[in-house]
């Protein structure tokens, strides 16, 4: 026999898989009858039928001409009070909404429904240190100067028409494309485009017919699309295109030089530049080592305190991840769900740790912390505190670089807890 609480439930809990719970409850006939007469009273005082001033109509008219509605009303209340009762008297903490199934009642019985919900997990918290994490090394790729310069130089070029010759990579190349074998009614039939070649922009069918024209010419050619490409009725398909090239352009790169140091930032001359660049690759380079070290912990300390997380969470944590899908097709969508379940799961469980740590060991980001922060940034641009303040709460970031300093305190305590070495 299952408790029975002050008001008279009957309350049987169910430990289902992955923090599952069902509740198998009974509430007696009293219990629907309060509510069956509140919303009684409630139609009574709200009608207005002929013969009897409004708010004066007999309970019993009131029964008679919408008993029916009544009783729903009052059915679904019942359960919806019964439920927050039995889940309240039992301390459970529902994750998401509470599914409430097999609800039968009948007037003078007891009334019976399950609910089944997942409850937020017991996070333990049994070993956060004693790990040996070893920092991977910090190295800046080689040529990675030079190909940060080439692509400066790139961001500064000047283009220039080519009247003869065929396109290359890197050209900027403007064309009519218009299908021919097409029915006339799908909107693109015939359009104009601007792309650079070898960037991607376009189909590699494309790009390879568009390297043998020259400026004015045109011809028809066989593309074939992709298996992935967005457009699902296109994969796999093969269309006769029809392509004129308008123009084409080619880029006139700067001399790497002191003058093109000047150009592109506070420079004396190309030695401060590459020094600088190399400054700026390196930190980063040290920034990512440090990042790979906390992942290295957490994960660590994740693995030495496993516990169960609910499917709905999950669940949620992969459709946050997959953003909006629309156009891709149900049974893809189901591998990839299924593919991303492993990695989904254990961000969840990480995520739920770091949040209990967190609180047991005061390391919530405090309001002193975050104020100090936004001095600084309010320094840094020249602005009151107060409007650097209420411009990030309305772009969200606020609640970002709150959480960042958060993360910061936490990843600091947790090193404390264990060995970071450095790798050999």
């Amino acid at each position: 026999m299952s408790p029975r609480a002050a008001s008279g439930l009957e309350v049987k809990v169910t430990e289902g898989e992955r923090c599952r719970r069902t509740l198998d409850v009974s509430a007696p006939a009293e219990f629907v009858d309060r509510e069956r007469m509140a919303a009684t009273r409630k139609y009574a005082a709200r009608m207005k039928l002929k013969g009897f001033r409004k708010g004066r109509v007999p309970p019993s008219v009131i029964d008679k001409r919408f008993g029916r509605a009544i009783e729903e009303e009052a059915v679904e209340r019942a359960v919806r009070k019964a439920c927050d009762e039995a889940i309240s008297t039992r301390e459970l903490r529902p994750v998401d909404n509470v599914d409430v199934t097999e609800v039968r009642y009948r007037p003078g019985e007891p009334l019976t429904f399950k609910a089944i919900f997942d409850v937020w997990p017991e996070v333990p918290t049994g070993r956060l240190g004693g790990f040996r994490v070893e920092r991977p090394p910090v190295e800046v790729p080689e040529g990675a100067v030079d190909r940060l310069i080439e692509r400066l130089r790139g961001e500064q070029a000047v283009w220039e028409a080519a009247e003869n010759g065929r396109p290359e990579a890197g050209n900027a190349v403007t064309v009519v494309m218009t299908r021919l074998d097409g029915d006339g009614d799908d909107g693109d039939a015939s359009r104009q485009y601007e792309l650079v070649l070898g960037q991607g922009q376009a189909l590699p069918d494309i790009e390879d017919a568009i390297r043998t024209l020259t400026t004015g010419d045109e011809g028809d050619f066989d593309v074939a699309f992709p298996d992935d490409f967005p457009d699902e009725s296109r994969r796999g398909a093969r269309h006769r295109v029809r392509i004129e090239l308008l123009s084409r352009s080619v880029p006139r790169l700067p001399e790497v030089d002191d003058a093109f140091a000047r150009s592109v930032g506070n420079f004396e001359d190309l030695d401060e530049l590459r020094s600088r660049v190399g400054e700026d690759l390196e930190r980063e380079a040290r920034s990512q080592a440090e990042g790979e070290v906390d992942n290295r912990l957490m994960r660590m300390v994740v693995e030495a305190n496993p516990f169960e997380v609910p499917a709905s969470m999950v669940e949620r944590y992969t459709d946050a991840v997959l953003g909006e899908a629309e156009d891709v097709d149900p049974e893809q969508l189901d591998e990839l769900r299924a593919e991303l379940r492993p990695a989904s799961e254990f961000a969840v469980r990480r995520d739920l740790l770091a949040s209990r740590i967190t609180e047991e060991h005061g390391l919530l980001a405090s309001c002193d912390e975050v104020g100090a922060q936004l001095e600084a940034v309010a320094r840094e641009r020249g602005e009151p505190v107060g409007r650097v303040r209420a411009r990030l709460r309305k772009s969200g970031a606020l609640d970002t670089l709150e959480r960042r300093l958060t993360d910061a305190k936490l990843f600091r305590f947790l090193r404390e807890q264990s060995e970071i070495t450095v790798a050999s």
